[in-house]
């Protein structure tokens, strides 16, 4: 494709009506009372968003088990939503969950219901970007569009920046798929047993029990890192009530130095690293967690952090080159950014992106680097 198609293609997205309006403008149609699903960042998220649009927010609703009688949030009414959306000619709900911990499945549960009136808005939350911004870095997406290694990769990056130009979910949702890290993509980095795995962004342990699932439990070494402190006692509880061996963790983050930075928001799904933050955060270099341990596969998905822990990294891509599983979607630069730094590195290398979560279409899409390995230091 040359450059100039390329641009064709988001020229004609832009001409397109503006989803998120007629989105807001159906919702607004029904003159009822606007109840968010979810009391959590995202929830705060979709209200911001509402707002923007000149929609104020009823209340917020959760399911049975997480409701509690005389619950607010944001100082409104928290409801049970098992009982109030039976009452379905009295709302109108807007999905307001994330993508973490299995809440995709419940996501998807909400927006297929058909017993209520229900929307999704495509969150502005992140530093998201639209035509203008593309436009303007035309070169630079063109340079990351080059340098994949199969179409379904091409494709999946066009329609992901369409669907920042549309807001419109459908070209993204044709292309998304199921196993997010472990596939076909890293296999070949981690079989045989000699497979050594650092997950950054472990949360809960939930990526380290699919990689000891996907290898079959034959690795050499597992290093789990979890900056924020609740996550990281159920990483470890995790790993000791299933008494897994051979898995380290760590509760700090991961940057190009070692030091101390700040967390704004409260360590969610929605939370940055920020300097005007409240919460401390400290910091380490993957190259200073590893050491002199052969790491095969680094999985990434830190909140905006990537860039950085690769810089973090460099000595341990240089001297192993792993194969790398690397979120691309927190910051509007992260698909020119990142590729640009990892070939840096690897010059010889294969890249590939994979969009994950149907529901959350501007989230959960991944950088996949498989480099040739050559002549390892």
């Amino acid at each position: 494709m040359q450059k100039r198609e390329f641009l064709t293609i988001f020229e004609d997205a832009r001409k397109l009506s503006n989803y998120k309006k007629k989105i807001v403008e159906n919702i607004k149609s029904h003159n009822l009372p606007v109840v968010v699903f979810g009391a959590a960042e995202m929830a705060k998220v979709v209200t911001e968003e509402l707002k923007f649009f000149g929609v104020d927010v009823f209340g917020y609703a959760v399911d049975e088990e997480y409701y509690q009688p005389n619950q607010t949030y944001l100082g409104l009414p928290v409801f049970n939503f098992d009982v109030v959306s039976r009452e379905s000619d009295k709302y109108v709900f807007v999905l307001g969950v994330g993508a973490k911990s299995g809440s995709e499945v419940r996501a998807n549960k909400f927006m297929n219901d058909k017993n209520f009136l229900h929307y999704q808005i495509l969150s502005g939350e992140g530093d998201f970007f639209g035509y203008n911004y593309i436009l303007e870095n035309q070169d630079k997406f063109f340079e990351t569009y080059n340098m994949l290694s199969d179409e379904l990769s091409r494709q999946t990056m066009i329609a992901y920046l369409i669907t920042h130009i549309t807001d419109n979910p459908t070209d993204i949702a044709n292309f998304v798929q199921s196993d997010e890290y472990f596939n076909e993509i890293t296999r070949p980095a981690v079989c045989g047993g000699e497979g050594s795995f650092i997950d950054c962004g472990a949360y809960n342990g939930d990526t380290v029990k699919k990689f000891i699932d996907f290898v079959g439990g034959n690795y050499k070494k597992i290093f789990a890192v979890e900056p924020d402190p609740s996550n990281f006692e159920k990483l470890k509880k995790f790993v000791e009530e299933n008494d897994h061996k051979n898995v380290e963790c760590f509760d700090c983050g991961v940057w190009n130095e070692q030091g101390v930075l700040y967390f704004s928001g409260s360590r969610g799904t929605t939370s940055r690293i920020s300097e005007n933050g409240s919460m401390e955060l400290t910091l380490n270099t993957i190259d200073n967690i590893v050491g002199n341990e052969k790491i095969t596969l680094i999985k990434m998905d830190i909140e905006g952090a990537e860039l950085n822990a690769l810089k973090g990294a460099a000595q341990t891509l240089e001297r192993f080159k792993p194969t790398l599983a690397i979120s691309v979607y927190h910051k509007k630069d992260d698909l020119i950014t990142i590729p640009q730094f990892i070939k840096s590195i690897y010059k010889d290398c294969k890249f590939y992106i994979r969009k994950y979560d149907k529901v959350h279409s501007l989230w959960e899409l991944d950088l996949y680097a498989v480099p040739n390995k050559g002549v390892l230091k």
